[in-house]
């Protein structure tokens, strides 16, 4: 039993710090991300709101009926005496718009437009946030990445050091040699310091993009773009965005805010319906009722009507050379944007050749060296060659995934958009 409670003893700092070892997958950021966000909760709360509006502008087709009770007593002198005045009564009332022009209709169409306008809105939302929680993800990728490439830098030029050391001692290197190489040992022992330090940045800055003020221990993944698809039609695309889908239901808007404002050239039909019941003293109640029809025609509004559907038309123009500019702006952005896709994952592929190759004829000068048939400086030359390709090769990975996601971002994509259209 005592060697139990000495082993579970033990044991327990390892489990302690295990359950404190917050490492993060993609999937997982995604997740807290949605949960935690601050964007998109208030995006969200921004589509509610657009729904009540909505259901409001249902209301002008639902009657309004209001009811009324009243009861009230006091006293009025007369001469020398007071006469006591007591009286109830109470009321139910209904009124329907039977027709009002059509502006009713053109309201309902136009908080429709909006509530439209607000769910892509959303949807641009949810990229932006996972465009800003994806860089900030491939940061972190990409730090890990580069501390553990500098501490393979480090230990190569620890090597490199003693090799020269060796030759040094034996009286077949220069001093120069050596004290440069020792330099190159120092410096790569700053960068493997200096990336440990981008990594602490790296964590925070995810943190706060996923919405949550505790760091995390790292995250697991590849720097692995996928490559673009090819025949892809851009203004397909360009129709799919947010952008472009608002800019046409403002058009459609504006056409239904020229409806409203014609509305009031039209005469408004109402009905209305009433039912009270009233009494002097409590005791004796007299009922009343009523219906009917009520009409009204504008006749003259001080031109102010015609001036509205003017001013209304003037927006239609306006919300379609809107939507003009907007699709030929989109379709030139999204163009360049896929050419830097497209380019950065063939970056990619041609970083990994040379890098492959520098691997290679590093081996090749590293034999030679020892033996003595290749000198300091060429040899020192291919070492930083393969030093620096493998610093770009790593830059490239990250730069490939980065255009990726800013690819997605421009057409307005996210992970939580797809889910809701399944």
């Amino acid at each position: 039993m005592k060697s139990i409670m000495i082993s579970f003893m033990l044991s327990a700092p390892v489990i302690a710090m295990a359950q404190t070892n917050t490492v993060l997958t993609w999937d997982e950021c995604i997740a807290q991300t949605k949960s935690n966000n601050p964007d998109m909760i208030s995006a969200r709360s921004a589509v509610r709101e657009s729904e009540y509006s909505v259901i409001s502008a249902n209301s002008a087709f639902l009657p309004d009926i209001s009811a009324s009770a009243g009861l009230s007593f006091g006293q009025s002198e007369n001469g020398d005496d007071w006469n006591d005045s007591k009286s109830s009564s109470g009321s139910l009332s209904l009124s329907q718009d039977l027709f009002s022009g059509g502006g009713n209709l053109a309201s309902k169409r136009k908080a429709v437009a909006q509530l439209q306008v607000v769910n892509e809105q959303y949807r641009q939302t949810l990229s932006d946030v996972e465009l800003r929680t994806r860089l900030a993800f491939v940061e972190v990728l990409y730090a890990q990445d580069l501390i553990e490439l500098t501490e393979k830098i480090a230990e190569r030029r620890s090597d490199n050091v003693r090799l020269i050391q060796l030759r040094f001692d034996g009286g077949r290197e220069n001093a120069g040699s050596l004290a440069r190489s020792k330099a190159q040992l120092a410096q790569a022992e700053f960068e493997v310091r200096e990336a440990k330090r981008s990594l602490a940045y790296a964590l925070r800055n995810l943190s706060a993009a996923i919405g949550k003020s505790e760091s995390m221990d790292g995250v697991s993944g590849n720097l692995q773009a996928v490559a673009p698809a090819d025949g892809l039609e851009l203004e397909l695309l360009m129709a799919q965005t947010p952008e472009y889908v608002i800019a046409s239901v403002q058009v459609e808007a504006a056409n239904d805010g020229v409806v409203v404002a014609r509305s009031s050239l039209f005469p408004t039909i109402r009905f209305s319906a009433s039912a009270g019941i009233g009494s002097g003293n409590y005791e004796d109640y007299n009922g009343n009722w009523s219906m009917g029809l009520n009409a009204s025609v504008p006749i003259y509004t001080g031109r102010r009507t015609q001036r509205e559907v003017a001013a209304a038309k003037e927006r239609v123009i306006q919300s379609e050379m809107g939507l003009l500019d907007t699709a030929n702006t989109l379709l030139a952005s999204l163009q360049q944007q896929r050419n830097s896709y497209v380019n950065a994952v063939e970056s990619e592929s041609i970083q990994k050749q040379l890098y492959d190759a520098e691997t290679l004829r590093a081996e090749i000068s590293a034999a030679k060296y020892k033996q003595g048939l290749l000198d300091y400086e060429d040899w020192d030359t291919i070492e930083n060659a393969l030093i620096s390709q493998g610093k770009s090769y790593l830059q490239a990975r990250r730069s490939s995934e980065m255009q990726q996601a800013y690819w997605r971002n421009a057409l307005g994509l996210s992970i939580w958009s797809a889910e809701q259209g399944e």
